[in-house]
């Protein structure tokens, strides 16, 4: 009875609204859209109608949006992704918005108009893997997206692999790169990185970001793994591991510079 009273005070015009933009009234909305039934979600979210982009923006409205995003089907939330869509793409490197961004390849990537707005915002790719909070849209794609978003992302790495893995933002999308691409495209990733020669793998294996790129490539099945523990066995990578914190717990983790097992003994 309680929880009826409170629904059909949030039903009256503009109160969702209102709510959605305080910091104990988002929490109200939240769970509202949580405790009712998909139609009656569907009514609250209506709510919102026409202040998606200013919602994005709001430190408390846009956890409302994302709780929308997670009870409702893309049809039954149409209206946000259309708003999603009108609004400039710099959203995606906004520190809510990609939220928004990330919520909706991760509920609704197969939805053809969630498929066409992320296809519009990777365009940009190359812009974003760099970005603070844009790497965290291209991440999600990589894991939620379609094939082609996923191959577009891949192209774009490619372009200049060893830069993105020095860099402290597009290093997160290299590493997810390697544990979420498809075998061909972790090969070609990986041999991209070993080409680099010995001294390179040693300077990025030494580095904090660089070092979460190495340990995913330790981490692929096949012989990669071991072309890697052959380059960083030798005495030079070994003492250029040696000289950071980052180095050394790849060295003591992995048991790099240690006797690697042949093809036979591992057998």
């Amino acid at each position: 009875e309680d929880l009826r009273r409170a629904v059909a005070s949030l039903l009256e015009p503009g109160v969702v609204r209102r709510l959605s933009f305080e910091p104990a009234g988002c929490r109200v909305v939240q769970l509202a859209l949580e405790k009712v039934d998909r139609q009656t979600a569907a009514d609250l979210a209506i709510g919102l109608q026409g202040y998606v982009a200013e919602a994005i923006r709001s430190p408390h409205a846009n956890y409302v949006l994302q709780k929308i995003i997670k009870v409702l089907t893309a049809k039954e939330a149409g209206f946000l992704v259309k708003e999603v869509s009108r609004a400039s793409s710099d959203l995606a490197r906004h520190e809510y918005g990609c939220r928004i961004y990330c919520r909706l390849l991760e509920h609704m990537a197969s939805d053809p108009a969630v498929a066409k707005l992320i296809d519009d915002v990777l365009w940009e790719t190359e812009e974003l893997l760099r970005h603070t909070f844009g790497h965290h849209v291209v991440e999600c794609a990589l894991e939620h997206g379609l094939p082609r978003q996923r191959e577009q992302i891949i192209a774009a790495l490619r372009k200049n692999l060893l830069r993105c893995a020095w860099n402290r933002n597009a290093a997160y999308v290299v590493e997810k790169a390697l544990l979420y691409g498809n075998v061909e495209d972790q090969t070609a990733l990986a041999a991209d990185l070993l080409s680099c020669g010995t001294s390179e793998l040693a300077q990025l294996a030494r580095s904090q970001f660089g070092s979460m790129v190495v340990r995913a490539l330790l981490r692929l099945p096949g012989q990669i793994p071991q072309r890697v523990h052959e380059q960083l066995s030798g005495t030079s990578a070994q003492t250029q591991l040696k000289t950071t914190k980052h180095g050394r717990r790849l060295l003591e983790d992995h048991g790099l510079g240690a006797p690697s097992l042949d093809a036979d003994s591992r057998r």
